[in-house]
């Protein structure tokens, strides 16, 4: 493994930081796969009670997927591997499925599929400091299924809309305001709040917790819409391929404003 990915544990919590900080822990195809590593082995130290999740430094969570690594044409899968196994949906299905709470730690910029990756945690603190975005719409790109279902889950249908047809920068009020992170703190406050949460987790019994996350998953399990999968496919596969797509990818990397014309 890189180091783009740093471990530290300490009194039955562990705490995993994307180490990108230059490119706003903004996350890469190596980046996902050392997450990936490092999340499938403390899976297997049960003495792990609570895992924090956070972004080297205060200027960014993390900005989302390195627009820099896509390719020019899209699939479905966003992040291909070579088993052809979106890497971003294989991580985040690690965190959601993690034997222990997962709480976010959010400092500065937390976007697309940074924003995602913090919504996937039990459990999110953001400094007062936190901005947030879903820019799917400035790339002329169709967000997942399963990630739109999660925005859903957490902040409801209406605040999902907005913040996927706007696209806009939001602050930390407006994003505890609409139920995406359960608290606001100064930002030198930030990591020992978190540290609070995480122990006052630690100090309950380890079986009841686990049991209620695992009872909170089979609980939202009902929500299957399997029976959807091709059409949402080829909703993707629309956007993905479409010239609208590749002018939001060429506009954000020469950072200037897109110029869509709807096909």
């Amino acid at each position: 493994m890189s180091d783009l990915i740093l471990c530290d544990e300490h009194e039955h919590v562990a705490t995993l930081t994307l180490n990108r900080p230059a490119k706003r822990n903004a996350m890469s195809p190596t980046l996902l796969a050392d997450l990936s590593a490092q999340l499938r082995r403390l899976r297997e130290n049960l003495g792990v009670r609570v895992l924090i999740l956070r972004g080297q430094g205060t200027e960014a969570f993390s900005a989302g997927y390195d627009i820099g690594h896509l390719p020019a044409r899209e699939g479905d899968e966003p992040f291909p591997d070579s088993n052809g196994v979106g890497l971003f949906q294989r991580m985040l299905e690690q965190v959601r499925t993690f034997h222990a709470p997962v709480i976010a730690m959010i400092h500065g910029f937390c976007m697309g599929g940074g924003l995602e990756l913090a919504a996937t945690c039990d459990i999110r603190l953001t400094a007062d400091t936190g901005t947030f975005c879903m820019p799917p719409a400035r790339l002329g790109a169709l967000y997942s299924g399963e990630g739109l279902l999660r925005f859903v889950n957490l902040i409801g249908v209406a605040n999902t809309c907005e913040i996927f047809y706007t696209a806009c920068h939001f602050d930390a009020q407006r994003a505890h305001q609409m139920g995406l992170v359960n608290h606001v703190v100064p930002a030198a406050e930030l990591e020992q709040r978190t540290g609070d949460i995480a122990q006052q987790i630690v100090r309950n019994a380890p079986l009841s917790v686990k049991n209620t996350k695992t009872s909170l998953a089979h609980v939202l399990r009902f929500q299957d819409f399997s029976q959807h999968a091709e059409t949402l496919k080829r909703l993707r596969d629309a956007c993905m391929q479409s010239d609208d797509f590749q002018e939001g990818r060429r506009a954000f990397l020469e950072k200037r404003p897109p110029v869509f014309r709807g096909g």
